[in-house]
């Protein structure tokens, strides 16, 4: 089950969680050395359309965004594209057809399945390969959670890399394959602090408000003395 409101965070949610542009990239190429062609990609917990556009301009392919929130398909919406479509739908129900898919894409989504093995099973039926981006239970990447340790916690009640490996064996996927990823999130702190002020993630979302506030005001903090890029890094698991 979803661990937050999306309805609700949609309205916060691209101003929080945006990528820039070389960022968005980076990831792009990474997906592209991993899979270098697919006509038609689906994007499974698609939210605002973060990476909708992007793929389909990669890839020159047809993007179908599958999202549970209607709150977060209205925000995409808002985003058209001639490549993409935007449908409801869940990880464990994808409403596409058998084989519709060469790639399935997924950006921070596993950990609000209901059922991880049911998922990689719709997703063994619907596509050939499947990318994973996110986090995952005790894995140590540099990120702005420092500021918030009981985000630490959030990690790790998500699915680890071998929780997730063994769901999509069992499911029929033969092929495995983890990197890890860096990327720059903002060119400094200060540039983060109204991004994180939105509280658009899940882990911020999960922490005590108490909490939350007194690593916003350390965030504020250290952003008048550190005015290093920010970098962050994150998974990408390749299956197929």
């Amino acid at each position: 089950m979803a661990l937050v409101d999306y309805d609700k965070q949609s309205a916060v949610y691209d101003k929080g969680r945006s990528l820039s542009a070389e960022a968005t990239q980076l990831w792009m190429t990474h997906a592209r050395r991993h899979v270098p062609d697919a006509e038609v990609i689906l994007d499974l917990g698609s939210g605002t359309g973060r990476f909708s556009a992007a793929l389909a301009d990669a890839y020159e392919a047809m993007v179908v965004g599958v999202e549970p929130s209607a709150g977060m398909r209205d925000r995409a919406a808002g985003k058209p594209h001639p490549h993409v479509r935007i449908v409801a739908g869940a990880a464990e129900t994808i409403p596409l057809a058998d084989e519709a898919c060469h790639l399935a894409w997924l950006s921070n989504a596993t950990h609000h399945f209901d059922d991880l093995a049911a998922a990689a099973r719709e997703l063994r039926r619907v596509a050939a390969c499947v990318l994973i981006r996110g986090s995952f239970a005790g894995r140590e990447h540099p990120s702005l959670f420092r500021f918030f340790p009981s985000t630490r916690a959030v990690i790790d009640s998500m699915p680890s890399v071998s929780d997730t490996i063994s769901a999509f064996e069992s499911a029929g996927f033969t092929s495995l394959y983890n990197e890890v990823v860096e990327y720059k999130l903002a060119d400094n702190l200060a540039e983060m602090v109204p991004r994180i002020r939105q509280r658009a993630d899940t882990t911020l979302e999960l922490i005590s408000d108490e909490e939350f506030e007194r690593g916003l005001e350390l965030l504020e903090q250290t952003a008048r003395v550190e005015h290093d890029p920010v970098l962050d890094s994150l998974d990408l698991m390749v299956l197929r």
